[in-house]
């Protein structure tokens, strides 16, 4: 053996060696199967590296141009029937002089003439797991000091091969974990001891509204400007939880979105300080089921006061006519007829809150028209029994919105039928509709009633608050009617506003969003 392949094979061998500090596994079989290619002077090669779990196909690199469908046949068939199956079965390495002559070889349907080849175990660890092949298109090519060097080689590689498979396992495991959480749709994400994200999802990066590199060890209250990572935390720290899981609920003031939290504790042995796996389930539909039944709730039991009592006030009136022989005013039957229509509307609604599974908030497109004269049908009657000048400022052309007809329709009358009860008898009432330049809907109602005292405005839109004054202490009311109307309009995107000074009267109103118009198909 000459000096030059000598110094050449010592190279080759201290190459090998520097694979130990490549973690990347298909550069370790690559390098490996090209520098021994190249020290024994073969034309071709390839390299099988098996799982040491299952001894299924873990990497095969080829010389051959095979897509990921042939390589995948012809890695099997060799394995099962070629000169590396039968290598890899004894564990022992093998020169062919002329491939023609040996059954072992497998020969493959391409141009690669091969007639002479070299295949030895490839060991790691001590156990088998793959198998280096080298061809060469003239018979009688390698010899048995080729073998050798050849395991010298590859038993050279088996520590930087090792090391590889060690972090191509970690890798993968990490890829499916990542894809494992990414499949869940809940928002999941782990914490260590110092509250630094280390895993999250992306429901989770999506909730936090960041993006992963801002994530991923921060600490989970400053890794988002969404409040509610802060809320997660001291929530978690409140709990105080040393081992098992904790289940406790949150709320999204931001977003208006519920969320029943599972805290699992991740301990390690040890270690006495703990991490946290954190799963949020949303549970904003069935919490908005239970708001909406109870708000419904609330509607239909005061808004059933105001049909009841015109229904009451038609009944004496057509008594009185019955009374003294005189034949009912139809349009007293009339009125009655639409009371009572109105009282089956709520209490259907109510219903169907009731036995919905799902959100009983019906979202359809309205036209504003028939919504406003419907509401004028409910309350005119008793804007009249009230004397009261009732002036009707409707803009024309206006555009559909979307919502829920009984809940609009309600919320309406319910401003309208406090301006009616909140004003002197003989007073002024204004309802106007009309679109602003801002793709909204407007909804006013002015009228020259008692106003609301200045010290009691900030509370005019809370739950069972009913203003009060001298003036309307002998007004009946439970207080809830405003709240409600606050509630719909937040539930259908818009928003409630007021003025009022005391004595002179009050404008109550809301906007709501215009139903964008549909392209032209």
């Amino acid at each position: 053996m000459d000096t030059k392949r000598e110094s050449r094979q010592l190279e080759v061998l201290i190459q090998v060696a520097r694979l130990i500090e490549t973690l990347d596994l298909d550069e370790v079989l690559l390098q490996t199967l090209k520098l021994t290619t190249e020290v024994v002077g073969a034309s071709t090669g390839s390299f099988f590296l098996l799982n040491e779990e299952s001894n299924t196909i873990q990497r095969f690199i080829s010389a051959r141009e095979l897509d990921l469908h042939q390589k995948s046949e012809v890695s099997r068939s060799i394995l099962e029937a070629g000169l590396a199956g039968w290598v890899f079965a004894h564990k022992v390495g093998v020169v062919l002089n002329d491939t023609a002559e040996d059954k072992r070889w497998l020969k493959l349907d391409d141009n690669l003439r091969v007639r002479s080849a070299l295949c030895v175990p490839v060991f790691v660890d001590e156990q088998a797991r793959g198998v280096l092949t080298l061809e060469h298109s003239e018979p009688n090519h390698f010899s048995e000091d080729d073998l050798r060097l050849a395991k010298v080689v590859v038993n050279q590689a088996g520590s930087a091969l090792h090391n590889a498979q060690l972090f191509d396992r970690v890798q993968t495991q990490e890829h499916q974990l990542e894809a494992l959480l990414d499949s869940v749709s809940e928002v999941l994400l782990t914490v260590d001891s110092d509250w630094r994200i280390v895993l999250f999802n992306a429901p989770a990066e999506f909730l936090l509204a960041a993006p992963a590199s801002s994530l991923r060890g921060k600490r989970l209250d400053e890794a988002s400007e969404n409040p509610l990572s802060k809320q997660l935390l001291e929530a978690i720290q409140d709990a105080n939880i040393s081992k098992g899981t904790r289940t406790f609920e949150l709320r999204d003031n931001e977003t208006r979105h519920d969320y029943v939290v599972n805290v699992a504790v991740l301990e390690q042995p040890g270690i006495e300080e703990v991490g946290y796996a954190i799963a949020l389930y949303d549970v904003t539909s069935l919490k908005d089921l239970n708001r909406l039944k109870t708000h419904m709730l609330k509607m239909a039991s005061h808004d059933l006061k105001s049909p009841l009592g015109l229904l009451m006030g038609y009944v004496d009136l057509v008594g009185m006519d019955v009374n003294t022989g005189k034949v009912p005013d139809p349009a007293y039957i009339e009125s009655i007829y639409k009371a009572i229509n109105r009282m089956e509307d709520l209490i259907a609604t109510l219903l169907d809150a009731h036995r919905s599974d799902g959100d009983a908030f019906v979202s359809v497109k309205i036209d504003p028209y028939e919504l406003i004269q419907t509401v004028l049908d409910d309350t005119m009657p008793h804007a009249t029994q009230h004397h009261h000048e009732i002036v009707q400022e409707i803009q024309a052309s206006l555009q559909p919105i979307k919502g829920d007809f009984v809940q609009l329709r309600e919320a309406m009358n319910n401003v309208f039928g406090n301006a009616i009860k909140y004003t002197p008898d003989g007073g002024k009432i204004t309802i106007s509709l009309y679109a602003g330049g801002d793709s909204r809907i407007y909804f006013t109602v002015e009228d020259t009633g008692y106003g609301v005292p200045d010290d009691q405005q900030s509370n005019i839109f809370k739950s069972y608050f009913r203003a009060s004054s001298a003036a309307t202490a002998h007004i009946e009311g439970t207080g809830v009617g405003l709240s409600l109307v606050k509630e719909v309009v937040e539930r259908h995107g818009g928003q409630v506003w007021f003025q009022s000074k005391e004595g002179q009267g009050s404008t109550f109103g809301f906007w709501l969003p215009l139903l964008d118009p549909q392209p032209a198909e």
